[in-house]
């Protein structure tokens, strides 16, 4: 259920019904010329409200302000990790003061991937009390080599919203970069860097993306990612 469509008393009715809250967290940045800078939320806001039909949750707003400085001088607004590890924080001991432990960060932007993995210790060393709070980078469980406004990303929004996709303006970028594609963590996190890989802010093919295959693919990562979440209910119903 959408927590930005409920009222107190129908949130404190169904609280000890959910199994967990999910905050999907994306990123306003440059997505070539043929997809929305909303993108990366659009996606993972929508793969949190498939997942809450599956296992009783709570969705929260996404969160859409990311760190991508990585996009320079092309269209981002962001924040620095430092200020969305403050937020998601906050917004993690906001729960579970109102009775909500169990938390799944699912994340939109390989930019805000790295400060994620330090949520929880922020958290229970303010809270000093054990919390259920990880995280999941839904591309990780794609399947797939991912890619920036190509053949992935534009599959994913034509299967979504696809009044928001121009295909006649959608054109091929970088491809050549295959080796770089298991460092970029390190690469681009320095700001300017994506465009010293690809000129028109496209990594990869969108040219041959359908909605279909944009299916395929949510249907796969939603079921993976429910997997992962059982697992860590399970693991958290053993300590």
């Amino acid at each position: 259920m959408k927590i930005f469509e409920m009222s107190d008393p129908d949130i404190r009715l169904f609280r000890d019904k959910v199994e967990q809250v999910l905050i999907p967290v994306g990123s306003l940045e440059q997505h070539g010329e043929h997809l929305p800078v909303s993108t990366d939320s659009i996606i993972v806001e929508y793969i949190a409200n498939m997942i809450s039909k599956e296992i009783p949750s709570l969705v929260l707003p996404a969160i859409v302000y990311g760190v991508s400085y990585e996009h320079k001088p092309l269209f981002n607004i962001s924040i620095s990790s430092s200020a969305l590890s403050d937020i998601l924080s906050e917004v993690c001991i906001s729960l579970i003061e109102n009775g909500l432990n169990n938390v799944i960060i699912l994340n939109g932007h390989h930019g805000n991937a790295g400060l994620l993995q330090y949520i929880p210790q922020i958290v229970e060393r303010i809270k000093f009390q054990d919390s259920n709070i990880n995280s999941i980078n839904y591309w990780q469980l794609l399947g797939r080599d991912f890619d920036h406004a190509g053949f992935v990303e534009t599959s994913l929004v034509l299967a979504i919203r696809p009044e928001l996709v121009n295909m006649k303006k959608a054109k091929k970028g970088a491809e050549d970069h295959t080796l770089l594609r298991e460092v970029t963590s390190s690469y681009l996190n320095r700001p300017s860097s994506f465009t010293k890989i690809t000129k028109n802010g496209v990594w990869g093919d969108p040219s041959y993306a359908s909605p279909n295959e944009g299916k395929k693919m949510l249907n796969h990562v939603i079921n993976n990612i429910l997997t992962v979440i059982r697992q860590f209910n399970d693991l958290s119903k053993r300590s």
